[in-house]
């Protein structure tokens, strides 16, 4: 069975000073990638998505994709495509820094949890931008408690990471201290 450990074994030779900057950089890239995306419908104002919404109604969600216009919600399927490599850099740049910490295998539970919340969000988002103006309520409410899911194990994965990192920041280096006899 594969489980965390094992999935910490296999992240460990990322788990380095480089591999946790590429992971960060390249999430930074897809983020950046995804707002461009958006920006090719040639609205005047940045346009509000699914994805950034915390919590959103059946109503509310079909609001948002109607407020996009035709140009927005073809811009936010295109958009859509670079996010779903979004969950998995998310989860790199979340794990990677417990894992090179020294953290068990338990550290990368939030940041799964993160990363398969969002990408049952991408997939219910999708396929709610297929269909449109069709409704679909349900695939929508999924589509929102998957993005509750994904913001809160986002945060709480952020701020366990903070934490690891301060404390490893505030912890004597015990290598450099050396005894004189």
């Amino acid at each position: 069975m594969f489980g965390t450990k094992t999935l910490c074994r296999c992240l460990k030779p990322l788990a380095n000073i480089y591999g946790i900057l590429l992971s960060w950089i390249l999430l930074l890239l897809n983020f950046y990638v995804f707002f461009q995306l958006l920006n090719t419908a040639d609205l005047k104002t940045k346009p509000v998505t699914l994805d950034e919404l915390p919590y959103f109604s059946a109503e509310q969600g079909y609001q948002t994709l109607t407020n996009l216009g035709a140009n927005g919600r073809n811009a936010y399927r295109l958009a859509n495509y670079s996010d779903f490599i979004l969950p998995i850099l998310m989860f790199l740049s979340l794990s990677l820094p417990n894992i090179a910490l020294g953290k068990d295998s338990r550290s990368i539970l939030g940041p799964l949890a993160c990363l398969i919340s969002d990408y049952m969000e991408n997939i219910a988002i999708k396929y709610v931008l297929d269909i449109y103006p069709q409704r679909n309520d349900f695939v929508m409410i999924f589509a929102s408690y998957c993005g509750v899911i994904k913001f809160i194990t986002f945060i709480i994965s952020g701020l366990i990471v903070s934490v690891n990192i301060f404390r490893w920041i505030i912890q004597p280096n015990k290598r450099s201290v050396q005894k004189i006899e």
